[in-house]
Protein backbone atom coordinates (compact mmCIF):
# COMPACT_ATOMS: atom_id res chain seq x y z
CA UNK A 1 0.00 0.00 0.00
CA UNK A 2 1.72 3.12 -0.89
CA UNK A 3 2.05 5.46 1.62
CA UNK A 4 -0.63 7.26 4.27
CA UNK A 5 -4.01 8.55 2.75
CA UNK A 6 -5.17 11.70 3.90
CA UNK A 7 -7.73 14.61 2.59
CA UNK A 8 -7.29 18.11 1.71
CA UNK A 9 -10.30 21.03 1.17
CA UNK A 10 -10.81 24.28 -1.34
CA UNK A 11 -13.36 26.52 -1.16
CA UNK A 12 -15.23 28.72 -3.64
CA UNK A 13 -16.99 31.73 -3.01
CA UNK A 14 -19.88 31.06 -5.67
CA UNK A 15 -23.09 29.31 -5.12
CA UNK A 16 -22.90 25.44 -5.14
CA UNK A 17 -24.71 24.96 -8.48
CA UNK A 18 -22.04 27.11 -10.68
CA UNK A 19 -19.23 26.17 -9.00
CA UNK A 20 -20.03 22.21 -9.88
CA UNK A 21 -19.64 24.22 -13.20
CA UNK A 22 -16.49 26.29 -12.76
CA UNK A 23 -14.77 22.77 -11.30
CA UNK A 24 -15.72 20.54 -14.69
CA UNK A 25 -14.33 23.28 -16.79
CA UNK A 26 -11.16 23.61 -14.95
CA UNK A 27 -10.71 19.64 -14.46
CA UNK A 28 -11.48 19.54 -18.30
CA UNK A 29 -8.85 22.11 -19.66
CA UNK A 30 -6.35 19.86 -17.35
CA UNK A 31 -7.49 16.49 -19.31
CA UNK A 32 -9.42 15.35 -16.70
CA UNK A 33 -13.15 14.15 -17.14
CA UNK A 34 -15.98 13.78 -14.56
CA UNK A 35 -17.11 10.30 -15.64
CA UNK A 36 -20.00 10.38 -13.09
CA UNK A 37 -21.70 12.80 -10.61
CA UNK A 38 -23.68 11.09 -7.30
CA UNK A 39 -25.72 14.01 -5.86
CA UNK A 40 -26.04 12.54 -2.34
CA UNK A 41 -28.51 15.33 -1.49
CA UNK A 42 -31.16 13.93 -3.19
CA UNK A 43 -30.68 10.61 -2.38
CA UNK A 44 -30.78 10.95 1.15
CA UNK A 45 -33.74 13.11 0.57
CA UNK A 46 -35.61 10.27 -1.76
CA UNK A 47 -34.14 7.22 0.70
CA UNK A 48 -34.44 9.11 4.24
CA UNK A 49 -36.87 12.06 3.37
CA UNK A 50 -34.42 14.18 5.11
CA UNK A 51 -33.16 17.53 3.50
CA UNK A 52 -29.88 18.22 3.41
CA UNK A 53 -27.64 21.30 2.03
CA UNK A 54 -26.82 20.22 -1.84
CA UNK A 55 -24.03 17.87 -2.10
CA UNK A 56 -22.16 15.90 -4.71
CA UNK A 57 -19.57 12.96 -5.67
CA UNK A 58 -17.81 14.14 -8.96
CA UNK A 59 -16.11 11.08 -9.91
CA UNK A 60 -13.06 11.87 -12.09
CA UNK A 61 -10.46 10.11 -14.44
CA UNK A 62 -7.98 11.54 -17.12
CA UNK A 63 -7.82 11.42 -20.99
CA UNK A 64 -5.64 8.36 -21.99
CA UNK A 65 -2.77 11.21 -23.25
CA UNK A 66 -2.62 12.95 -19.98
CA UNK A 67 -0.22 10.65 -18.12
CA UNK A 68 1.89 9.74 -21.52
CA UNK A 69 1.45 6.76 -20.67
CA UNK A 70 -0.58 3.76 -22.69
CA UNK A 71 -1.69 1.62 -19.73
CA UNK A 72 -1.67 2.07 -15.52
CA UNK A 73 -0.75 -0.48 -13.01
CA UNK A 74 -3.41 -2.93 -12.45
CA UNK A 75 -3.96 -2.16 -8.33
CA UNK A 76 -4.24 2.30 -9.71
CA UNK A 77 -8.06 0.88 -9.96
CA UNK A 78 -8.24 0.64 -6.36
CA UNK A 79 -7.70 4.61 -6.55
CA UNK A 80 -10.08 5.45 -9.55
CA UNK A 81 -11.84 7.35 -10.10
CA UNK A 82 -10.79 9.97 -8.09
CA UNK A 83 -13.31 11.40 -5.67
CA UNK A 84 -14.22 14.91 -5.44
CA UNK A 85 -16.80 15.66 -3.04
CA UNK A 86 -18.84 19.20 -3.75
CA UNK A 87 -21.25 20.94 -1.26
CA UNK A 88 -22.66 23.61 -0.69
CA UNK A 89 -21.96 25.55 3.07
CA UNK A 90 -24.70 28.78 2.93
CA UNK A 91 -23.54 30.52 -0.45
CA UNK A 92 -20.17 29.25 -0.74
CA UNK A 93 -18.94 26.14 -1.64
CA UNK A 94 -16.45 23.83 0.33
CA UNK A 95 -14.14 21.13 -2.55
CA UNK A 96 -12.79 18.04 -0.61
CA UNK A 97 -10.53 15.22 -2.01
CA UNK A 98 -10.64 12.66 0.32
CA UNK A 99 -8.14 9.76 0.44
CA UNK A 100 -5.22 11.40 -1.37
CA UNK A 101 -2.58 8.93 -2.07
CA UNK A 102 0.55 10.53 -0.15
CA UNK A 103 3.70 8.08 -1.20
CA UNK A 104 6.28 6.87 1.04
CA UNK A 105 9.66 8.15 -0.12
CA UNK A 106 10.47 4.69 -0.71
CA UNK A 107 7.57 3.80 -3.18
CA UNK A 108 7.95 7.23 -5.10
CA UNK A 109 9.06 5.74 -7.88
CA UNK A 110 6.42 2.78 -8.66
CA UNK A 111 4.16 2.73 -11.55
CA UNK A 112 1.33 2.64 -9.52
CA UNK A 113 2.61 5.53 -7.45
CA UNK A 114 3.84 7.98 -9.96
CA UNK A 115 0.38 7.47 -12.12
CA UNK A 116 -2.07 7.99 -9.34
CA UNK A 117 0.22 10.94 -8.19
CA UNK A 118 0.57 12.51 -11.36
CA UNK A 119 -3.39 12.16 -11.62
CA UNK A 120 -3.95 14.01 -8.09
CA UNK A 121 -1.82 16.70 -9.18
CA UNK A 122 -4.09 17.51 -12.03
CA UNK A 123 -6.79 17.43 -10.21
CA UNK A 124 -5.20 20.16 -7.40
CA UNK A 125 -3.92 22.35 -10.61
CA UNK A 126 -7.46 22.39 -11.51
CA UNK A 127 -9.18 22.99 -8.15
CA UNK A 128 -6.33 25.32 -7.18
CA UNK A 129 -7.37 26.97 -10.11
CA UNK A 130 -10.62 27.97 -8.96
CA UNK A 131 -10.72 28.15 -5.37
CA UNK A 132 -9.36 28.33 -2.70
CA UNK A 133 -6.73 26.29 0.01
CA UNK A 134 -8.42 27.06 3.71
CA UNK A 135 -5.83 28.30 6.38
CA UNK A 136 -6.66 25.74 8.80
CA UNK A 137 -9.17 22.24 7.60
CA UNK A 138 -11.38 21.49 10.31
Amino acid sequence: MPGDLSGVSYFMREPYVRAIEVIRRSLASRGLRVVGQLDVARRVERSLGIVVAPCSILFVLPLPDVLGVASMHPWAASFLPLHILVSAVGDETRIQVPNRVCPDPDEAETELVAAISAIQSHVSEALGAVATRPRMVV
